[in-house]
């Protein structure tokens, strides 16, 4: 498995998946969403992949700022017939992304992004799912 960091984030491959871990526990702000929107962009272009994980598990709160960088990798996976699940997700951020219905809390309604609880299941879930 490789693995690289920038200032935002962790990469790496896993299964056929890239992975990429946010570091930040506060995503807010224009300056941080738009270094994290380049810094995944560029992470998905350099890896050339349509299979992406967006990890949570060290943020503690998310801004509508910091819906941007999600937004623009969901828009560049769907140029490639990609798919991109995020995890990870804290109550607080859960909550915020439920609220906005970025994410449904149970599958049960439209979301604008998948999600699993780990990054394992989401990988699991992109595999079993490809054709």
């Amino acid at each position: 498995m490789q693995e690289s960091a920038t200032r935002h984030l962790q990469v790496r491959h896993e299964d056929g998946v890239l992975v990429l871990t946010i570091t930040e526990v506060r995503v807010e702000g224009e300056e941080v969403a738009e270094a994290l929107r380049q810094e995944m962009l560029a992470a998905v272009d350099a890896a050339d992949v349509r299979k992406l994980v967006v990890n949570f598990q060290h943020t503690r709160y998310i801004s509508s700022a910091g819906f941007r960088p999600l937004l623009s990798l969901r828009r560049r996976l769907q140029e490639t017939n990609g798919r991109l699940i995020i995890c990870g997700l804290n109550p607080v951020v859960g909550d915020v992304c439920y609220t906005t219905r970025m994410v449904s809390p149970d599958g049960s309604s439209v979301a604008v992004f998948e999600m699993e609880p780990t990054v394992s299941a989401a990988i699991a879930r992109l595999n079993r799912s490809a054709g």
